[in-house]
């Protein structure tokens, strides 16, 4: 059984000023929703930082990430996308002798932040997030590591590891970029790639 993840987006503080989340009822509703997202950073030189979750509501979700950034509650890059604040109680006990300049840090980026995200669906369960959390995290970490050989990890959070699994889960996931503007589709095409993703890709047997 194959899945498609039809992606939409995006949505954040780095999308057109002023309007960062859709005013539109109907498309505000869609974010409360089960989905899968990517969270994506860019800076200098199109370095591109990439962070793969899942949540039973989103928009929730995305605000967690916003707070903890401003909050300096989560680690913050400079605009190189280098880590220049870790986040930890320490960091922040430090930075409160300097707030200043601490929450510029923060302000500038969380103002980089933009989603994407796919909802579930009648094929897409919400007991298939872990999975595709998974699926999306292996897919980016092979992408970028075979773009940039020996480079700085592009992946903020860490692979999923697989869990148990029904018998009945979808053995291929399809990445949907047709509902996508073109820049978008180029993003999440450079991320995620054409290929199918499989569930080989959790056994390390393909990327």
């Amino acid at each position: 059984m194959s899945v498609d993840l039809v992606w939409q987006g995006p949505v954040g503080p780095g999308c057109a000023p002023g309007a960062p989340f859709p005013d539109d009822p109907l498309l505000f509703d869609n974010l409360c929703e089960a989905g899968v997202y990517l969270r994506v950073k860019t800076y200098e030189g199109d370095r591109t930082i990439a962070y793969a979750g899942q949540s039973v509501s989103l928009l929730s979700r995305f605000d967690q990430h916003l707070v903890a950034m401003l909050s300096l509650a989560a680690p913050l890059r400079d605009a190189a996308g280098h880590v220049v604040f870790t986040g930890d109680a320490a960091a922040r006990i430090d930075a409160y002798g300097r707030l200043e300049e601490a929450t510029a840090l923060a302000a500038s980026d969380a103002g980089r932040v933009r989603f994407w995200y796919a909802l579930c669906d009648d094929y897409f369960h919400t007991e298939h997030l872990n999975l595709a959390e998974g699926l999306l995290q292996r897919r980016i970490a092979a992408r970028m590591s075979a773009a940039h050989p020996g480079g700085p990890a592009v992946v903020e959070n860490a692979k999923a590891a697989p869990g148990a699994m029904p018998d009945d889960v979808p053995d291929v996931w399809i990445n949907d970029f047709s509902g996508l503007d073109v820049a978008s589709a180029k993003l999440l095409g450079d991320l995620l790639g054409a290929e199918t993703m499989t569930l080989e890709m959790l056994t390390g047997n393909a990327a």
